[in-house]
């Protein structure tokens, strides 16, 4: 019999909700805020949004799988996420496998998008990739010798909260200079904020009102030409680069998976990414890592790795 799996992706923005068979089809589709209006708490929201979704199932359904940053897989728990409205450490697990009497999984976000992409993307002839999510934060995954690499607390690859710029900006996090405040949506923003500062040179996104200047505009901006925007990009992609050689010089990779909103820029960010990775490389290394965005999608890449969990088997809980 044909199964269903519901995939979540929780992000800092938006929340994303799929119906996906086990091909990797997406059947139906939700979103919604991730913060709070101020009338309804996120748990409650989400759930809503999940048995409406759930209305349209043609098919039973197998399980849940949540993806989300700053989440502890082993105890369900969402702890960590700086960019969450979650005040205290919150059992989703459990208190989605109650709310919808169904097998949920949990699992990091980046982990969910790196599975994904090695289900039904770009990596399902590799062995060993790493998957990296631009979206409001900064999420990253590495898939080696066959399986993801959890470390001694479920907890590797915080590519995202390593040290970029020694006390440079302020990160939700609580410290200074993560790399994910110059790389992911909010760091363009911030660093197209500070060159308008900078620069004098002319550029159509200083006609915008701050609300309206998103990583979406200005990678827009960028593609047409706008030379502030290029900048911005440019130095995102180089930071992240950089970043990069450093991660390929530890293990290897046979390719880079650029996820999340960001990787809406497309092709321009993975060239400029590769080529200021492959410049910090040693020439034994340089050239044979692919840098490419995810073939499932920015918008649906999340989902569809969320779904991927409880097809591959995670352990009921």
């Amino acid at each position: 019999m044909s199964t269903l799996a519901l995939g979540v992706d929780i992000g800092g923005t938006s929340t994303k909700l799929s119906l996906v068979d086990r091909s990797g089809v997406i059947l139906q589709r939700a979103v919604f805020p991730t913060q709070s209006n101020g009338q309804t708490d996120y748990p409650t929201t989400l759930v809503e949004a999940m048995q409406k979704l759930l209305q349209y199932a043609p098919y039973p359904l197998e399980g849940i799988g949540v993806g989300a940053p700053g989440c502890d897989p082993v105890s369900g728990y969402i702890s960590y996420a700086v960019n969450l409205p979650f005040s205290t450490p919150f059992p989703i697990r459990d208190f989605l496998s109650q709310k919808l009497c169904a097998h949920t999984v949990l699992v990091k976000d980046s982990t969910a998008a790196a599975l994904g992409e090695k289900m039904w993307g770009g990596a399902r002839q590799m062995e060993n990739f790493v998957l990296v999510a631009l979206g409001t934060g900064l999420g990253s995954a590495f898939y080696i010798n066959g399986k993801i690499v959890e470390g001694g607390h479920g907890l590797a690859s915080e590519l995202g909260h390593t040290i970029a710029v020694p006390d440079g900006r302020k990160c939700s996090c609580g410290r200074h200079g993560c790399l994910e405040t110059y790389v992911s949506a909010t760091g363009l923003r911030r660093t197209c904020q500070a060159l308008m500062g900078q620069e004098i040179i002319p550029s159509a996104l200083r006609e915008l009102p701050q609300s309206a200047l998103t990583a979406k505009t200005i990678s827009l901006a960028a593609k047409e030409g706008d030379p502030l925007a290029q900048m911005a990009l440019e130095d995102l992609s180089r930071r992240l680069g950089n970043a990069l050689a450093a991660i390929v010089l530890q293990t290897d990779p046979e390719g880079i998976f650029l996820s999340g909103g960001l990787s809406n820029a497309g092709p321009m960010l993975a060239e400029r990414v590769a080529h200021h990775m492959n410049a910090q490389l040693l020439p034994a290394f340089r050239g044979k890592v692919k840098v490419e965005v995810s073939r499932l999608g920015a918008d649906t890449a999340g989902t569809l790795g969320a779904a991927a969990q409880v097809y591959l088997g995670a352990p009921v809980t």
